[in-house]
């Protein structure tokens, strides 16, 4: 899956792809003062390569235009729409897959500087405003969330439960063992507590 943040002169576009099969981070690009012409064919490019991705891009403003364009192009696309509401759910989610440790991304200069310089702050009426700092960037960010959004949590491997039998022979063995270790004169099994005690 590709997230996708378009800009064309100050800003950065920006492109992350993960792999769902792990939910890691495999590339991403980063690019600015580039026609739309190029743009949407770096995209539809990117996409193919990596076997037909899902683009999710901001449908937002100067992304509309782009999104119908992709879509007639034959690229698969997932318009989304950011608002202040909505941006709070993409970088909460991101956040959570972050802390979580559910998507590992990529080890690189640009996107460390980013979301350290990333932050929110809170208005008067409560509302919360996640972005950049005046004279910073957050379309890396951006970019990630969008891609983590259309992902799925892993799910962490759990170990299978015992069944009734297994627990009963393993109950067997240890009462067998302690036998065996209270004949040596190793001293008694604690069978309660699963502890020794008395021996020479």
């Amino acid at each position: 899956v590709c997230g996708v943040d378009i800009a064309k002169h100050q800003d950065y576009t920006v492109i992350t792809v993960y792999d769902r099969q792990d939910n890691r981070q495999v590339f991403q690009d980063r690019f600015n003062k580039i026609d739309w012409v190029f743009q949407k064919a770096r995209i539809k490019s990117i996409s193919e390569r990596y076997n037909r991705a899902l683009v999710v891009i901001d449908g937002t403003g100067i992304g509309d235009p782009v999104v119908d364009d992709l879509q007639r192009a034959g690229v698969p696309v997932l318009s989304y729409k950011i608002t202040q509401e909505s941006k709070k759910d993409l970088i909460e989610k991101l956040s959570i897959a972050i802390d979580q440790r559910y998507i590992t991304m990529l080890n690189r200069e640009d996107t460390l500087f980013e979301f350290d310089n990333f932050i929110y702050e809170q208005g008067i009426t409560g509302n919360i405003r996640y972005g950049a700092p005046s004279g910073f960037h957050d379309d890396i960010v951006i970019a990630h969330s969008l891609a983590v959004w259309n992902l799925y949590e892993k799910i962490k491997e759990k170990i299978p439960e015992k069944s009734p039998i297994r627990r009963d022979m393993e109950r067997r063995s240890k009462l067998y063992q302690a036998d065996q270790f209270a004949r040596e004169g190793y001293g008694e099994y604690n069978n309660d507590w699963g502890e020794w005690y008395g021996g020479e």
